[in-house]
């Protein structure tokens, strides 16, 4: 084999590493963007069911047992969250087949700093925090410093295959006018 033979043959192994490599890349980068969006549409429907779990609880504590016509006399801002005996009953991270949740939280500032892991046997593990707060009713999106006839609940989920983590939200309104 001469010269010329060799190096055209180096040449097409060459060809055939470059075309090899871009084409193995191409398949890596087309099954991470499917595992992305797997991940994405399980994290909505972890997220949305979350969100309605807390939209089916009592607005406030005071609003379980009687009607409330001033805001006053809702939960101040800075004491959203589980009373002691809930916080007791139920363990951050809550996970497993049945939430504690469920069972213990009965209104919607009860799940303020609350965390849930779900394992989905394909994707892994998923991890949803909530943040509820007070926000202004002329502008659902200013967070408001005392009590209001508005709350704001974001769940935001993370898992190892989404880039950026994903923020669902939902407006808890109590009705003072009965």
């Amino acid at each position: 084999m001469g010269t010329g033979q060799m190096m055209t043959v180096i040449v097409a192994l060459a060809l055939l590493g470059l075309v090899s490599l871009r084409n193995n890349s191409m398949m890596l980068t087309k099954s991470q963007t499917m595992y992305e969006a797997e991940a994405s549409l399980d994290a909505v429907s972890y997220a949305q069911s979350l969100l309605d779990e807390i939209m089916q609880t009592s607005y406030d504590a005071a609003t379980t047992t009687q009607k409330v016509f001033s805001a006053s006399e809702f939960t101040s801002a800075s004491g959203l969250g589980p009373n002691a005996t809930e916080a007791r009953a139920v363990p951050l991270p809550d996970s497993g087949n049945t939430f504690k949740s469920i069972l213990y939280y009965s209104d919607v500032d009860d799940y303020n700093g609350y965390q849930r892991k779900i394992y989905n046997s394909r994707m892994g593990t998923f991890t949803l925090n909530v943040s509820v707060f007070y926000v202004s009713e002329s502008n659902p999106n200013q967070t408001a410093t005392t009590q209001t006839f508005f709350k704001k609940i974001v769940v935001t989920v993370t898992h190892l295959n989404m880039s950026k983590p994903l923020f669902l939200s939902n407006i808890s309104i109590y009705r003072r006018y009965f």
